[in-house]
């Protein structure tokens, strides 16, 4: 390799690596109780405990519904979805731009590993949880899934988009 590329090959790395120590999203001074919201209502679903994952969302989560109409809408997906969550891999709560303490909001990064009737052989989501202070306790308020590299990246440095191929 000649001088050249190799300084060329040099800048591109550090230009990559500035970058993504810039977007990086910085943590949570206390994230736990963020992480352990989220923790509790991915453990719910997962164990198609519908009506005890209300109690970990917010209204907006829900679309308003009440309890037991949101919980039976959960329980049709999954069970005629035959949707089985096999991996959860929650990672610490990160500060939102807002909230740079995480006082009252904060984003709670996982790895997502799933399966259901359409997709047999499992698929692995990166997924951004948004987690607010409601009424004295931390609740998930939207769920985000990343198609994106990039946006990988900024949550999930170091980790790769699954490549996709033969899904029908």
């Amino acid at each position: 390799m000649t001088m050249k590329r190799q300084l060329q090959a040099g800048l591109a790395l550090m230009g990559y690596v500035m970058t993504v120590a810039v977007t990086a999203a910085e943590p949570c001074p206390d994230g736990a109780a963020a992480q352990a919201a989220v923790e509790r209502y991915l453990s719910a679903m997962q164990n198609h405990q519908f009506e005890a994952a209300y109690d970990t969302v917010t209204a907006r989560m829900t679309d308003g519904k009440e309890r037991g109409p949101w919980a039976a809408l959960q329980k049709m997906f999954y069970e005629g979805g035959e949707v089985n969550i096999f991996g959860i891999d929650i990672r610490p709560a990160v500060a939102t731009a807002d909230d740079p303490e995480c006082v009252d909001e904060a984003l709670v990064p996982n790895v997502l590993q799933s399966r259901d009737k359409f997709n047999n052989q499992g698929i692995t989501e990166f997924e951004v949880y948004t987690v607010v202070h409601n009424d004295g306790e931390w609740r998930v308020d939207r769920q985000e899934t990343l198609f994106d590299q990039a946006d990988v990246d900024r949550y999930f440095p170091g980790e790769t988009l699954p490549e996709l191929r033969d899904q029908y």
